[in-house]
């Protein structure tokens, strides 16, 4: 960082990745106390100051690391969608012996990602809005993509629905495993995600019935 003094930095949204100055650990201690930070308090009630001293820094060591406060939303964000990804397509990657198995992978792959990974998805859903839409808009486009894999997994389990059925049943099912990561809760996580597989399995099989009018 330049000793003379420079002009006070404003908040600004910018596509590029978070610059990787300075030593690794101390980068991810900042990096965990701002997500922890954001999820509990929210990204505008969160100061620079803030993460400072949780992450047991001065808050202005953090420009050595972070462009600003909003690139540091903006990686978490990014890095929760890789994360997603990588785990789901890990999942899909190993032969399965039926559709029902298959299914059953990719939702438990998708519920222990999202489960570990629980801040950073509560910045996505609580936080997203503060993006610019350059960088929002790539990963709108992303998760459209993770819902269209579970339509088509689950219609080879249940061809009997349409796809709008089965469209609206992976919506339900994807929103119910990432409001575990907004509020914090007491079980396990092993058991948590044990849970939260075994509901949104059980909700994906059962049978529907639609009244006719």
């Amino acid at each position: 960082m330049p000793m003379t003094p420079t002009p006070p930095r404003t908040e600004r949204q910018s596509t590029q990745p978070a610059p990787r100055r300075g030593r690794p650990s101390r980068r991810a201690d900042i990096f965990d106390a701002a997500l922890h930070l954001f999820r509990e308090r929210g990204f505008h009630a969160t100061s620079i100051n803030d993460i400072g001293e949780r992450a047991g820094v001065a808050g202005t060591a953090i420009y050595s690391h972070f462009a600003t406060k909003r690139e540091v939303l903006a990686e978490a964000i990014r890095e929760g969608a890789r994360r997603i990804k990588a785990g789901v397509g890990e999942a899909l990657a190993v032969p399965s012996s039926s559709p029902e198995a298959g299914l059953e992978n990719l939702v438990r792959a998708y519920v222990r990602v999202v489960i570990e990974n629980a801040d950073m998805n509560a910045c996505y859903v609580l936080e997203a809005r503060n993006l610019a839409p350059e960088i929002r808009q790539p990963l709108v486009r992303s998760e459209r993509s993770l819902r269209t894999l579970w339509r088509d997994q689950l219609l080879a389990v249940r061809p009997e629905l349409s796809e709008e059925q089965a469209r609206t049943m992976v919506q339900m099912a994807i929103f119910a495993v990432v409001a575990l990561c907004v509020h914090r809760n007491r079980i396990e996580r092993e058991d948590l995600i044990e849970l939260a597989t075994a509901q949104v399995l059980g909700a994906l099989r059962s049978p529907i019935s639609i009244p006719k009018h």
